[in-house]
């Protein structure tokens, strides 16, 4: 270990201890999944950004879904959504997967990213947002988020866009989760972030990279970013192929400090609505907050992973739920030796006493 990440280690561990930042979380590290090579000279089979669904009546003959995007050496150009399923037919969270289709290619210009699942009268549809992309063009927006329908023989003609935005610095729809409320009303639940400092853009060339360096630097140590958090962005519809309704975004509440939530899933389990959150970009500790209501949500004061947890470095966006009530998390890290590679881990434990642990 560097000298430099030595003294960064220890600064954090004073920095954490002042802001009640917990070091460690209460899950036990997850064992590493693996799934079939799809592009693995471009990708490296590289996983991040995963999205897990277990549907209990089964879909095209299995039962547990996924869809993830490669990202290896954080190089946007491969984080095109690939679409796998598992052969298990138990409520048993999968380790080994098996690819069914890439969901989207490489645009000739800009993105895809942050691929979510829905299923929905007996149709699975994978949704996924895309940035700069003739598609966002073409609908008139800079980001936005498209849908397809899962077919027996691949993906179906893609629709939308069902939320998007205009503006290049601020994006209420990043990290979407879409479901379907007891009342029958569709909801996408996305992070409302901005990526830059305004100020600091519109610097001339000259001074913006000396200031932007000292911006990251602050922003290491924790005491500034350029990155704001607003909280979840808030959206619905009557229908699913059309444009949401923009509601609202919401503040979580009992945060730490040292948070700024980055992504995020969510699932239902006995009339509350939680959401595993990513806390930061880097840096980040994997942590549950609960909805009472599905609106406002609020933060257990325990993660529940972190990397001094899981002996890893880089964790990414989580996924998972609760079934028969097991909960299961998947997350995404990189071990220190290759900061390049993303790989996917899983682990599992009776929600009843991850709550307690958690409190």
């Amino acid at each position: 270990m560097s000298i430099a990440r030595r003294l960064l280690n220890g600064y954090r561990s004073i920095q954490y201890k002042v802001a009640g930042r917990k070091k460690n979380g209460v899950l036990v590290p997850g064992v590493l999944c693996s799934h079939e090579p799809f592009e693995e000279s471009i990708n490296h089979g590289d996983v991040v950004h995963p999205c897990v669904r277990f549907i209990e009546e089964g879909f095209l003959g299995h039962k547990w879904w996924m869809v993830y995007t490669p990202y290896y050496a954080a190089n946007d150009k491969t984080e095109n959504p690939i679409l796998c399923y598992s052969n298990s037919k138990e409520p048993e969270p999968p380790v080994n997967w098996h690819v069914f289709c890439q969901v989207q290619g490489q645009p000739e210009i800009g993105y895809n990213s942050d691929p979510t699942l829905l299923y929905d009268n007996e149709s699975l549809f994978v949704i996924w947002r895309e940035n700069l992309t003739p598609r966002c063009e073409d609908a008139g927006y800079i980001r936005a988020c498209f849908a397809a329908r899962v077919q027996a023989d691949g993906m179906g003609q893609a629709f939308g866009p069902l939320v998007g935005t205009n503006d290049f610095e601020e994006d209420p729809e990043v990290s979407p989760t879409f479901f379907k409320s007891k009342g029958g009303i569709y909801k996408c639940y996305a992070m409302h972030l901005k990526f830059h400092s305004e100020f600091i853009s519109k610097l001339p060339s000259l001074i913006r990279k000396p200031v932007s360096t000292v911006a990251s630097i602050l922003d290491l140590l924790g005491f500034w970013s350029q990155q704001k958090s607003y909280g979840i962005a808030q959206w619905d519809s009557n229908e699913l192929a059309v444009l949401f309704n923009y509601n609202r975004t919401v503040q979580f509440t009992n945060c730490n400090f040292l948070y700024r939530p980055w992504h995020m899933d969510f699932f239902e389990w006995e009339d509350k609505l939680y959401a595993i959150v990513q806390t930061n970009q880097c840096n980040a500790d994997v942590c549950l907050a609960v909805s009472e209501d599905g609106i406002n949500f609020r933060f257990y004061k325990k993660p529940l992973m972190t990397n001094a947890t899981c002996g890893k470095m880089g964790i990414y966006k989580p996924t998972g739920g609760v079934i028969d009530g097991f909960f299961y998390l998947y997350y995404t890290a990189q071990n220190i030796d290759n900061r390049k590679l993303n790989k996917m881990y899983m682990t599992k434990i009776e929600f009843c006493k991850v709550i307690k642990q958690i409190q």
